[in-house]
């Protein structure tokens, strides 16, 4: 393990932190000194840069120090994280199950919609690994599901180039890609008819925070000729049932 730490100053650091415990909550500069076999005076130069930083506090009752408020900011973003993709994962499979159709998740990736989970019903005979594989924004359902409801000045950046054509059906007029955003907007989801596969249709729905942040989207996909438009206004519902649920509890 030594040949891999790079930075053996930041190593010294972080076994300072891990000396406190449930256990041993405060420590002195002697005991984490003795402990780790450090020098006392670069113990103390550690942590008081740490408590500087707000990730480690002095107890002036007892000379002691105690881990910081900081540290538990880092737990929370931890712990939501892990929630964030517990839910995205259930969603995802739920979803599945229900329209009986592969769905998805995905995130804005600069110009790119990146995938982060998917869900496959026993029936697909494409089964394939999705995750951190990305897609245009522009030609996709959960692309332009996240596009309408981005900011104008990045949606007109991306129309300001040429647009990439990957089949008779995709859409390479700026302006007619604005109106189908406002489409979109306006009845809560996307569709992608065969624009960017070739038999391929797709609807996508945003997901949003509690806080009414855009933070992915949710699409669902099949076969052309069993993705007929009840099939697809159906799929839009649920998906968007699902966002909302989804929005209620990240």
């Amino acid at each position: 393990m030594d040949g891999k730490i790079k930075v053996k100053s930041l190593k010294k650091a972080i076994d300072i932190l891990e000396c406190f415990s449930l256990e041993k909550a405060e420590l002195g500069i002697t005991e984490i000194s003795n402990r780790l076999n450090l020098n006392k005076s670069n113990v103390h130069n550690i942590i008081t840069t740490f408590e500087e930083c707000g990730y480690i506090e002095h107890n002036p009752e007892n000379g002691k120090y105690r881990l910081g408020l900081k540290i538990l900011q880092l737990s929370h973003i931890v712990s939501r994280s892990m929630s964030f993709q517990s839910i995205i994962r259930k969603s995802v499979s739920a979803l599945s199950k229900e329209i009986d159709e592969i769905v998805y998740f995905g995130i804005p990736d600069g110009e790119s919609v990146m995938y982060m989970d998917a869900e496959f019903p026993e029936k697909a005979f494409n089964i394939r690994w999705v995750q951190g594989m990305t897609a245009p924004l522009v030609c996709t359902a959960i692309g332009k599901a996240m596009l309408a409801f981005m900011d104008n000045d990045f949606v007109n950046r991306i129309l300001e180039t040429p647009l990439v054509r990957f089949t008779d059906d995709t859409i390479t007029d700026p302006d007619e890609m604005r109106i189908e955003l406002i489409r979109t907007k306006q009845r809560g989801y996307s569709l992608d008819c065969m624009e960017h596969e070739y038999g391929i249709k797709c609807v996508g729905v945003p997901v949003f925070d509690h806080n009414g942040r855009l933070i992915g989207a949710l699409s669902t996909t099949g076969p052309s000729l069993r993705f007929n438009d009840e099939k697809l206004k159906l799929s839009a519902e649920l998906l968007k049932k699902k966002a909302k649920e989804m929005q209620q509890a990240i």
